[in-house]
């Protein structure tokens, strides 16, 4: 075969590859947007938007949009009262915030959004046309896993002769810097205050340390506290729990022994003998 055919061939393959797929876009877009790690009993805000630009250029174009929203479990059950408002109408492309109420029970859980459209326009021959609802429905879920807070506390001490008023600082989780952890705190001269901290964060099993550093690194007055590290435990990992178990286990062992020990023996005699 020439090599130019060939060549030609190679193009308006490539172009039809190219052009495929732009023919089958879908101009529905739908999301669901928000934090997926979040504390029991807390509250959190997710936007849900529905954009559909196929029928702009219809005559008479109606649009409505209408949406149910809920949290389900890990066994697909829904939570009661997990989102706020459950239900409602959307304008098209513009986006709505709903409030997930996160449950008690850790764990994770999805938030499941179901967008119900429906489309009316006037054709060329100037009948009504209504979309069929399966070209318009759409579903969109997102993860979001409930965790248990921990709660860091940290007391410091001013000991300098100076009061400080408005004194900010960072908490630091492993070496690493919580951008929303941000307090501040009132310290009078040789005083003391107590700053705490709910750590909301998907974490495995193990040891934590946490600190304070003044968000001012240029800060030169002496305040006791600072900089001084701290430990929590994920999943027991101190064998706190074990090592108590333990103990009880030991003393009623040694209990038993005393009690075996010192029971007293009953001598019935020597048996009598046979005739």
């Amino acid at each position: 075969m020439n090599t130019k055919l060939m060549a030609a061939f190679a193009v308006m393959a490539m172009l039809a590859i190219c052009i495929m797929p732009m023919s089958d876009v879908d101009a529905v877009y739908t999301d669901v947007d928000g934090e997926t790690v979040v504390g029991t009993d807390k509250d959190a805000d997710y936007d849900i938007i529905y954009t559909n630009h196929d029928y702009d250029d219809r005559e008479n174009l109606s649009m409505s949009v209408e949406y149910s929203a809920k949290l389900v479990d890990s066994r697909g059950e829904t939570v009661s009262n997990g989102v706020s408002p459950s239900s409602g109408s959307l304008d098209n492309g513009i986006a709505k915030t709903l409030t997930v109420s996160a449950p008690k029970d850790v764990g994770t859980y999805r938030l499941v959004v179901s967008y119900e459209p429906t489309v009316t326009y006037t054709d060329e021959d100037g009948e009504t046309v209504e979309v069929p609802e399966e070209d318009l429905q759409r579903e969109e879920s997102i993860s979001i896993k409930v965790v248990a807070p921990i709660t860091m506390k940290i007391t410091l001490k001013n000991d300098s002769n100076t009061d400080l008023s408005g004194f900010g600082v960072y908490f630091f989780v492993n070496g690493e810097k919580i951008e929303d952890s941000y307090k501040t705190v009132d310290l009078a001269k040789d005083g003391t205050a107590t700053i705490s901290y709910e750590y909301i964060a998907d974490l495995g099993n193990g040891e934590y340390r946490y600190h304070v550093e003044p968000a001012d690194s240029g800060q030169l007055i002496k305040i006791e506290g600072l900089e001084t590290e701290h430990i929590f435990y994920i999943g027991d990992n101190s064998y706190s729990m074990w090592t108590a178990l333990l103990v009880i286990v030991i003393v009623l062992l040694a209990l038993i022994m005393l009690w075996v020990y010192r029971k007293p023996v009953k001598n019935y005699g020597k048996p009598k003998s046979r005739r």
